[in-house]
Parts: C-alpha cells; sequence; structure tokens
C-alpha cells in the first residue's frame, strides 16, 4: 500500500506540474521544451501507477473505472485522468478518515 501511495502523490504532483506548464506556456511563462519535458514526466509517472495496479490485480484501486479497462488508452491525456480519478478517490478517503479521526 505504501508503494501506490507513493506512486498516486508522484503521479498527482507530475500531472499539477504539466498543467501548470502547459498554462505558463500560453502566458509565454515557459518554453515548448519545459512544457514537452513536463508532459513526458507526467505521462512516465501515470503509466508507472497504472501498471502497478495492473500488476497487483487492481487490490489497492479505489476508481470506478479499472486500469486495465481499455478507455485509459485511447487518447493521450487519460492516463493523466487515471491519476485524477485515483488521486480524487484518495483524498477523500483521507479527509473521511481525517474527520472521523477529530469526531468528539
Amino acid at each position: 500500500m505504501a508503494r501506490r501511495l507513493l506512486l498516486v502523490r508522484r503521479a498527482a504532483l507530475a500531472d499539477r506540474r504539466a498543467y501548470a506548464s502547459e498554462l505558463e506556456y500560453l502566458s509565454y511563462g515557459a518554453t515548448l521544451t519545459q512544457v514537452e519535458y513536463a508532459l513526458d514526466k507526467a505521462d512516465v509517472a501515470a503509466e508507472a501507477l497504472r501498471t502497478f495496479d495492473v500488476n497487483t490485480n487492481g487490490v489497492y484501486v479505489s476508481g470506478d473505472i479499472r486500469p486495465e479497462h481499455s478507455i485509459w488508452d485511447d487518447e493521450p491525456d487519460t492516463g493523466r485522468a487515471y491519476v485524477r480519478q485515483e488521486y480524487a478517490l484518495w483524498t477523500s478517503a483521507e479527509g473521511a478518515s481525517f474527520s472521523a479521526w477529530q469526531a468528539p
């Protein structure tokens, strides 16, 4: 579980960096090379997460759409969408457990 948590958080960070670099490129603050580098890093991190989930038979997967589903191979950014799905569910689960811990 710790390995997957590391992969989820690393992929989510890479996804956010890629998104931020795309926005900076649009405002002329980043070069195309910087954007391509960030996108490549995000794709590699997303693929590492999906590969881990497929190899562990989806034991730790939280999302409705399984990692081996063909939808993730249809578009270039869908790997990053898988990361967003899993990260959103992980953060909501963490928030729920933290709220339960704080309850009187």
